[in-house]
């Protein structure tokens, strides 16, 4: 069965699906190590590279999740820098 890849719309056959997202790719934007298309790649957090980030760190900027941050205020600090006491 031939389907787009909803990443570069190009028609591929072989279909991999997300398994963050449900989205179906082709090949080149599937990360099979991970088993998530490339734009789930690129979003996930930066902690503990399991789950989609919601934000950045207002500390260090990195791309945290709900899992591996806290919510300060108006923003998220990471675990880390609320562990070593940064500001």
């Amino acid at each position: 069965m031939i389907s787009r890849c909803e990443i570069c719309d190009s028609f591929t056959k072989d279909v991999y699906i997300c398994k963050l997202c449900g989205r179906k790719v082709c090949k080149e934007h599937y990360d099979e190590t991970k088993s998530i298309c490339l734009v789930c790649a690129v979003t996930l957090c930066q902690l503990c590279g399991k789950r989609l980030a919601r934000g950045n760190c207002a500390v260090c900027g990195k791309l945290v999740c709900s899992a591996c941050s806290i919510k300060v205020g108006a923003g998220l600090v990471c675990k880390r820098c609320l562990q070593t006491g940064q500001k």
